[in-house]
């Protein structure tokens, strides 16, 4: 009998995934590996995503590739002028760079928007508060990422801790885009949204924990 792919087994692959990904940070023979495959791993989390995506039209879809090329233009801002998050440059760990900014921070900031936007519908549906949520959301998964970013060349900041600024302008950039994609578009639950986020916050969080 033919496994039925659900959002329940695509579910358990991602974490199967994540699982294999914090085993290989975890050992030192196995981290360069590791490295090699984290712009991989993001496209593949955000191709699964969308597969569970219900509603595709011109609207979503167009919404989408606005998110991506406003996502890549902020960071490339950031990047030059040090304005939007602070100072900081990217390493080579996320692949092809365009203007010294990584082209997977596209995929980076719709699995983002896309996945704290569905989670955060699970608790308002009042845009502004939603919008709110959501960025938080990002806020709190970024402070996460962070130090396994720094250690694993993703990127470096000039100063020496993670900046305010690059907080507050998470918050800034992802409350402004998340507001204008929800009154742009609807659509229905994603079942693979919350596992999603919880995955990788709870892999980042590991890593956080393991110093990795």
């Amino acid at each position: 009998m033919a496994v039925k792919f659900s959002p329940l087994n695509a579910g358990w692959i991602l974490v199967l995934v994540y699982a294999v990904g914090l085993a290989g940070f975890f050992f030192p023979q196995t981290n360069a590996i590791m490295n090699q495959l984290v712009w991989v791993n993001l496209l593949f989390t955000l191709i699964i995503l969308l597969l569970f995506h219900k509603k595709w039209n011109q609207v979503f879809v167009a919404s989408i590739f606005l998110i991506a090329c406003i996502g890549f233009l902020l960071e490339v801002v950031g990047v030059k002028t040090g304005y939007i998050f602070g100072f900081y440059q990217y390493g080579p760990t996320l692949g092809y760079s365009y203007w010294d900014t990584p082209v997977m921070m596209m995929v980076t900031w719709v699995t983002t928007i896309y996945t704290t936007r569905q989670v955060a519908e699970m608790v308002s549906k009042e845009p502004f508060l939603t919008s709110t949520l959501a960025a938080l959301m990002m806020v709190f998964l970024d402070f996460f990422i962070e130090p396994f970013a720094i250690r694993h060349q993703l990127w470096t900041w000039n100063s020496i801790e993670v900046p305010l600024h690059n907080y507050i302008g998470w918050f800034v950039s992802g409350l402004i885009i998340q507001y204008c994609f929800i009154k742009s578009v609807k659509f229905s639950v994603n079942k693979l949204s919350l596992p999603v986020y919880l995955i990788q916050l709870a892999f980042f969080i590991a890593l956080f924990l393991l110093k990795k």
